[in-house]
């Protein structure tokens, strides 16, 4: 026997995924001694016996558990150590962390049987988890993930608990959410209606809660990383109660299901679809509709949003009530960050709903769900939470520099990231910073990441915007920190993105959306770049309009569309719309006001819903431009003309093509074929400049970045175009691809600024 000593280093997402009881297993299956355990890299792992490192390398990269991400591999011969009994899993490092944090995983299908299985231990255990399902980002205290260091603490194990996470054969080894009813949290209910708490069993409130959904009845369940409101999608009257309390005044809810066979009976589902789905990150996901059922729920638009039920008390309510989906949004008012502590539901939620179904166990750090939707076989995330954040990046060799980086993001759907040696991380959704309450949400995440990473840093990057709060919070840090700081124009930015999770240095990049400060200080929102490493020129927008009515066109885009409308025809302008008298003082004001000058595509959007009676306000963002999405005929292939003027920069001069989609208008040309052509044009648009920029560049890589794409139809229209004429194009999948990726672009920036400047 020839015996050897490695010792291994395992760097990724190796902590809270069964990743050391998987490394216990292998050692005992080959009669090995040693010990596992985690550490400020990852985990680590020492082996003595008859083994090669090439064998123990293969065995584990082939037989990873399933939620385990291994980055890097690290090993060498070390002396033996005589009189070694056994392998060991050993306590772990007590120090502050850099290394990945685990996310939130749905419940597994092994749990799911426990579950339902009147003969199990784990029967009805509403909190059943194991190394492989249940909470984790949601209730870390500190690294490395131990159990001391999470929510799950103040629960002490039963003996039978105690057995499963000591038992290295046992799916629960080691599995720091393990509990059961007799040691775990509890469930909770309150009545509104009763001002008290009805109690019972955990199953007699689940129960109680699936009969009074039936019944019509709302009720706020905490789950992982916050609280839901659910209710009955099939009662028509208690989805309105839902949308008027809530002030959502249409925004799609989402749905939640057991399963995607129930989804296929009313969505076209494709198999990237299905896997994510069934997957334990259990995302909203976007799915276009092939019935007209649930057009009350998503406000007759062409997509249904729907989760997998990624808790054990969500699937059993779906089981006892019998339905296909239940409605299941966030539960927080409008401008208040979603609500994840039961005193603040039972406060704030009187009125909004009729129940508050609660536990006990602590959110450390609120998480909304995730939202993405599947486009040439990428699925395309929107709003970064549970089951995805945070979000790492590990850095190429290309895209190193020594330095480290605290990006602030944007505005909206403002997200941090930091950069940190070779890894970038992004947190979860903090929402729009608006409103008092989300900014102290912002401030917390922000505080949170630094010190989970300990994070101690050279650069601070932030939107060019010097009225945005992150870019105020920026500079009041840089002075007291005494910190470099790099502003990033908000559209280059968004391009950044979404070079940097593809590994691009050189590219044309378009970015599109609602409105972003220029650097000629006026608002942009359809730009196209040529990029360079940290070199950056703007070679393409749409000519400059006045955005007529400021910030209030983005609420009410009729004003601006009236404006367009009257500026091209008169006659037809004031007979189209109702309100005419109002809106043509709009324009008269237009004349004599100074209003901003715009380039946006977000807002041109905007303006063709309205004229193609998509509705004249947004009571939400994108609602508009949603609809007019909704409305197009996928197989309609024509578009409008449009003139590339090349006197600087190329522009094109949206008022011609308004033009057309007017004159169609006027011969009364079906909408829908109006709204397809007009998205044909968008697309079109990209491919003619990106062609012209390619004979003057020499460039054939093309980049999407921006809210605009959010636009599937659109997204998925451009990208085949450009591929048509040879380009090789990409799209932000990995960040998100509105604001959410803005943190992400300007971190990227300022690495190419300190490798190139």
């Amino acid at each position: 026997m020839l015996m050897k000593r490695y010792r291994f280093i395992f760097k990724g997402l190796v902590q809270g995924v069964g990743f050391r009881p998987f490394i216990y297993s292998f050692a005992k299956k080959y009669e090995l001694t040693g010990f596992v355990k985690n550490t400020g890299e990852g985990v680590l792992a020492e082996f003595q016996g008859d083994i090669t490192s090439e064998q123990i390398t293969h065995y584990i990269i082939t037989n990873l558990p399933k939620n385990a991400i291994l980055e890097k591999i690290e090993f060498y011969e070390i002396e033996l150590v005589v009189d070694e009994k056994e392998f060991c899993i050993v306590e772990s490092q007590k120090n502050r962390i850099s290394t990945v944090l685990p996310y939130d995983l749905g419940m597994c299908e092994n749990c799911k049987r426990e579950f339902y299985d009147k003969s199990h231990r784990h029967y009805h255990n509403v909190f059943i988890s194991c190394t492989d399902c249940g909470p984790r980002y949601t209730i870390i205290e500190a690294l490395p993930y131990d159990r001391e260091n999470t929510s799950m603490k103040q629960f002490k194990f039963c003996s039978d608990c105690e057995r499963e996470y000591f038992t290295p054969d046992n799916r629960r080894f080691n599995a720091q959410s393990t509990t059961c009813p007799v040691c775990g949290p509890r469930l909770f209910l309150f009545s509104f209606a009763e001002k008290k708490h009805i109690h019972g069993e955990a199953i007699e409130l689940l129960d109680f809660v699936s009969q009074k959904i039936l019944e019509g009845y709302i009720v706020a369940i905490k789950g992982i990383g916050g609280f839901h409101l659910v209710c009955d999608p099939y009662n028509e009257t208690v989805v309105k109660r839902l949308f008027e309390s809530k002030r959502r005044e249409g925004k799609p809810l989402a749905l939640v299901a057991q399963d995607i066979e129930v989804v296929k009976k009313y969505c076209y589902v494709n198999k990237m679809e299905e896997d994510i789905f069934s997957s334990q990150r259990c995302p909203i996901i976007l799915f276009e509709k092939k019935t007209e059922h649930f057009s009350h729920v998503n406000s007759n638009l062409h997509t249904l949003g729907i989760m997998r039920a990624y808790t054990p008390i969500l699937d059993y309510i779906l089981s006892k009530t019998g339905r296909d989906f239940l409605i299941a949004t966030s539960a927080n008012l409008s401008g208040i960050p979603m609500i994840i502590d039961e005193s603040d539901a039972i406060q704030k939620l009187e009125g909004i709903c009729d129940y508050v179904l609660y536990h006990n166990r602590k959110i450390v750090r609120r998480c909304d769900d995730s939202v993405g939707f599947v486009v040439k076989g990428k699925f395309v995330l929107t709003r970064p939470g549970r089951g995805f954040a945070p979000l790492r990046l590990k850095l190429s060799l290309s895209q190193f520099v020594e330095k480290n980086i605290l990006a602030l993001g944007g505005h909206e759907k403002a997200t941090v990231a930091l950069k940190k040696e070779d890894e970038v991380i992004i947190s979860q959704y903090l929402g729009d910073l608006d409103t008092k309450e989300y900014i102290d949400f912002y401030k917390s995440a922000l505080s949170d990441l630094i010190f989970l990473y300990n994070l101690e840093y050279d650069y601070i990057a932030c939107d060019f915007h010097k009225n945005y709060f992150t870019t105020s919070i920026a500079e009041d840090i840089a002075i007291k920190d005494n910190k470099r700081i790099v502003y990033v124009q908000h559209h280059i930015a968004h391009v950044f993105s979404c070079m940097l999770e593809n590994n691009l240095e050189r590219c044309i990049g378009f970015a599109f959306d609602g409105t972003g400060l220029g650097l000629d200080g006026n608002i942009w929102g359809s730009e196209g770049f040529i990029i360079d490493k940290s070199d950056v020129k703007r070679v393409f927008h749409l000519k400059y309009y006045p955005l007529v009515g400021g910030e209030k066109s983005i609420k009410e885009p009729v004003r601006l569309a009236y404006y367009f409308a009257y500026e091209i025809d008169k006659s037809f302008a004031e007979e189209y719309f109702a309100n005419s008298n109002f809106l043509s003082k709009i324009v008269k004001a237009a004349r004599l006001l100074n209003y901003p000058l715009c380039s946006s595509f977000g807002r041109i959007f905007d303006v063709v819903g309205v004229l193609l009676r998509c509705g004249e306000k947004n009571s939400f963002e994108a609602q508009i431009p949603m609809v007019l999405e909704s409305i197009a005929d996928k197989t309609e292939d024509g578009f409008y003309d449009f003139v590339m003027n090349f006197e600087h920069e190329i522009e094109i001069d949206i008022v011609y093509i308004l033009q057309q989609i007017i004159n169609d208008i006027k011969r009364k040309t079906d909408r829908s074929l109006i709204s397809a052509k007009f998205h044909n044009t968008v697309a079109k648009i990209v491919v003619e400049v990106a062609k012209r920029l390619r004979e003057n560049y020499n460039k054939d890589v093309v980049a999407l970045s921006g809210g605009v794409f959010q636009n599937k139809l659109l997204l998925e229209k451009t990208v085949s175009m450009l591929e048509k004429e040879h380009f090789k194009v990409y799209f932000n999948s990995f960040f998100p691809i509105n604001d959410g990726g803005i943190s992400a672009g300007q971190i990227y920036y300022t690495i190419q600024l300190l490798k190139n400047c």
